[in-house]
């Protein structure tokens, strides 16, 4: 299994030309992840870790990627509009990694898999890819749960569980943040507008819209869907003749 990392800049998505130092790609599109329309039910019940009558962010984010360290998993996060995102597809199962960041037209994608880190060249026509050895330590990103990005999100916010639902056929706990546009703040202060979490059972932050507005830097609004179990990374088209599902060490 992977570790550490290779240097992949992701912050919060916002102000960033590209993810890898390789060329990129205008490439297609695979269909953004609708916002969840949660279902009421009384057998949703959901807790989720409290401390002082609000919810311990900290150990939610510690649940989050103790949940996601064994299973294979797809995580969409879209900063600012569908143009501006970033996927992460784990397989832990074959220990296929992709990263894909979009930033406009421009993207960003590699794959790690048999001990091979493979990155999409752009601007060789005669040279789709190009390869680089892992170690044992190698990764993409320094949190493929996301963990980091989410607690830079989350962490100055205090959240109440407000409901349990039913969201894609599984209970849910609904989080909201306690800091809403109608609280006062100070002249530099950010301002939360909403922030709200989709968290399961297992512990595994499903869901989350962020928007807040930055006096100093950049607004935010961001939204992070994870979704588990996937059985396999899509490949690109890129790397379809030595597509790693193919090869027989899979």
């Amino acid at each position: 299994m992977w570790r550490v990392t290779l240097t992949v800049a992701i912050a919060l998505l916002a102000g960033c030309s590209g993810l890898f130092s390789a060329g990129s790609t205008a490439d297609g599109g695979d269909p953004v992840t609708p916002a969840p329309v949660p279902t009421p039910s009384p057998d949703a019940t959901v807790t989720v870790p409290t401390s002082n009558g609000t919810v311990d962010v900290g150990r939610l984010l510690d649940r989050h990627q103790q949940a996601l360290s064994t299973r294979s998993f797809h995580r969409h996060v879209e900063q600012a509009g569908p143009q501006n995102t970033l996927d992460v597809w784990v397989d832990r199962e074959r220990e296929v990694q992709r990263v894909r960041r979009r930033f406009g037209p421009i993207s960003d994608d590699v794959i790690l898999a048999n001990g091979t880190v493979y990155t999409n060249v752009r601007d060789d026509p005669d040279t789709p890819y190009a390869t680089t050895p892992a170690t044992p330590n190698t990764s993409l990103v320094t949190s493929t749960a996301g963990s980091n990005l989410l607690r830079q999100l989350l962490s100055n916010t205090e959240y109440r569980q407000v409901d349990s639902v039913q969201w894609n056929g599984r209970p849910v706990a609904v989080l909201a943040a306690t800091d809403t546009v109608e609280t006062p703040i100070g002249e530099n202060e950010s301002e939360i507008g909403r922030s709200r979490l989709y968290v399961d059972r297992q512990g595994v932050i499903r869901y989350v819209e962020h928007t807040e507005r930055r006096p100093d830097r950049p607004d935010i609004d961001t939204t992070v869907t994870v979704t588990t179990d996937t059985e396999r990374v899509p490949i690109p088209w890129w790397l379809e003749d030595s597509d790693p599902y193919d090869s027989g060490s899979m």
